[in-house]
């Protein structure tokens, strides 16, 4: 887990074009793996923003570790790179397919349209894609812009991972007043966020409430 947007970059063993470099000088935060089970790891523990899958410096044609990374994570996006002569068309596993040669520019283009808004400071875990800043959540490939009171809920919920806040500290740290006589705006903005982020808001996992202190979130970032 990570406090910043991370590219998992699966490529060759000391490629001779490596793409690290490229996407390290644009300011992204990259992860390496040479193979699927590096990948799959990366994956369950950096939780990535995005895959980028070099295939053309591998020993495979990347369509096993692609579709591996698919089952693994469904709605995490992933770019193909293929040598010259592979039909992009057969290749379904990806969202985005590039055939070498191809420009910088257009490689962070691609990457760009499937990441969220990584100005300002982001938290990454599982699906989850926060930005601190423009306030804009990324669940998977849909995107939600919250109001300022949602994105500080959150954000307090993903530092916080398996802690239970209570009410008191929630209405002082998100809403910045020691007034308790009435945390119903609490409630309303947990449901807000549960219809955003949980699979069912009726039966939430990741936000839990904990009766007669507050909630509890089972995801979020290590300090």
């Amino acid at each position: 887990m990570s406090l910043s947007s991370m590219i998992l970059l699966v490529e060759g063993a000391r490629p001779a074009s490596s793409l690290a470099p490229v996407l390290e000088d644009k300011g992204y935060v990259v992860a390496l793996a040479s193979n699927v089970k590096e990948a799959l790891n990366q994956v369950r523990e950096a939780a990535p923003a995005l895959t980028v899958v070099n295939a053309a410096t591998l020993h495979t044609d990347g369509q096993r570790i692609c579709i591996d990374l698919r089952e693994a994570s469904p709605l995490l996006p992933i770019v193909m790179v293929v040598r010259h002569g592979i039909d992009p068309d057969k290749i379904d596993c990806a969202d985005v397919v590039l055939v070498r040669p191809f420009t910088t520019r257009k490689l962070l283009n691609r990457i760009g349209r499937l990441l969220p808004d990584t100005a300002g400071e982001v938290l990454c875990v599982d699906n989850l894609v926060l930005n601190l800043n423009t306030h804009l959540l990324r669940v998977g490939r849909a995107e939600h812009r919250l109001t300022p009171m949602k994105a500080r809920l959150l954000e307090e919920f993903l530092r916080h991972p398996g802690e239970t806040l209570s009410r008191e500290y929630l209405m002082k740290s998100v809403w910045q007043t020691n007034y308790t006589g009435d945390t119903r705006t609490i409630e309303v903005h947990v449901r807000w966020l549960r219809q955003i982020i949980e699979v069912d808001a009726a039966q939430p996992k990741l936000l839990r409430t904990v009766r007669g202190v507050g909630y509890r979130s089972t995801i979020g970032v290590s300090a």
